[in-house]
C-alpha cells in the first residue's frame, strides 16, 4: 500500500469551514440571533463559491469531473462494498452525490433564507420586499426551512459514509484523510498544487477573513439593515416625558395591536 497525498489543505480547509458554519447556522436559528444566523449564511456563500471554481480549476478528485457518477460507478462501487478493494482514491459514487447535493442544497437554502429575511424581518438585501402583499406569505420561510432540513439529511448521509468506511475498509484511512490529507492506495496517486491554484485558494481564504472582520467591525450593513427607522418615542413624546414619565411608562401604541 502506497500513502497518497489525496486532498490538498484548500480542500481541507473548505470541509472544515463548511462543517463549522452549518453547525453555527443551525445553533442560531432563532430569532434573537437571526442577525448573526444571516453573516453566516453569507459566509458559507463565500466557500460555495469557492469550491465550485475549485471543482473546475483544482486538483484532482476535488474537480468535478473526477466525480465518479453515473449508474455503473455507483453499481461497481456497491459490489465492492464489502471487499477489500476499491478503485475509487478520492470520493466514491455514493459520496460524489452527497457533495453535490450538499453544494446545491446549502446554496439553495441560502437564497431562501435571504429572501425570508427581507420579507419577513425587512432586512438584508431582500428587505425591499417587506410589503403587506409579500409578508403574508410563508412560501419561502417553509422552503428555507426544508432545505435546511434536507442539509441535514445528507449530512447524517455523508457521516454514515465515513465511519462504514471505517468499518469495511479502515486500510484506506479514508477518516484520517479528512484531517492530514493522506489516504491509503494501491499506487501512488499523490497530488500537489500548482502556483495558480495555491494563490487562488490564498485570495479566496483573504476574502473569507476580511468578510468575517468586516461583519465584526461594521455589525449593520446592507447584509442585515433594516428598512425601518428606529423610533425614539420619548423625543416624539416631550410633553409625556416632562409631565407623566416619573409615574408612568411610556409604551408605544403598536406594543397593544
Amino acid at each position: 500500500m502506497n500513502k497518497s497525498y489525496i486532498w490538498t489543505l484548500p480542500t481541507r480547509v473548505f470541509h472544515w469551514l463548511f462543517a463549522l458554519l452549518i453547525t453555527l447556522a443551525f445553533l442560531t436559528d432563532e430569532d434573537n440571533f437571526l442577525k448573526y444566523h444571516a453573516i453566516i449564511g453569507y459566509a458559507i456563500l463565500i466557500l460555495l463559491a469557492f469550491r465550485i471554481i475549485w471543482g473546475f480549476i483544482g486538483p484532482k478528485y476535488s474537480r468535478f469531473k473526477d466525480f465518479p457518477l453515473g449508474l455503473k460507478n455507483v453499481k461497481e462501487f456497491l459490489a465492492s462494498l464489502f471487499t477489500d478493494g476499491s478503485r475509487f482514491s478520492g470520493h466514491n459514487p455514493l459520496a460524489s452525490y452527497v457533495m453535490i447535493g450538499l453544494l446545491a442544497f446549502a446554496f439553495l437554502a441560502i437564497i431562501t433564507g435571504a429572501l425570508t429575511y427581507g420579507i419577513q424581518e425587512g432586512k438584508g438585501i431582500f428587505s425591499y420586499l417587506n410589503s403587506s402583499f409579500f409578508k403574508e406569505m410563508e412560501l419561502f420561510e417553509e422552503i428555507h426551512e426544508f432545505f435546511a432540513n434536507f442539509i441535514l439529511f445528507l449530512i447524517f448521509l455523508h457521516l454514515g459514509g465515513i465511519f462504514s468506511d471505517k468499518l469495511l475498509h479502515p486500510k484506506h484511512e479514508t477518516l484520517k484523510s479528512i484531517f492530514n490529507g493522506y489516504k491509503k492506495t494501491e499506487q501512488n496517486e499523490s497530488v500537489k498544487l500548482n502556483i495558480f491554484q495555491k494563490i487562488f485558494a490564498f485570495l479566496m481564504l483573504a476574502i473569507f477573513i476580511w468578510f468575517i472582520y468586516f461583519n465584526i467591525s461594521t455589525p449593520t450593513n446592507v447584509l442585515n439593515a433594516s428598512v425601518f427607522k428606529p423610533q425614539d418615542y420619548n423625543v416624539q413624546n416631550e410633553l409625556f416625558v416632562n409631565e407623566c414619565a416619573s409615574c408612568h411608562t411610556l409604551y408605544p401604541s403598536q406594543s397593544f395591536a
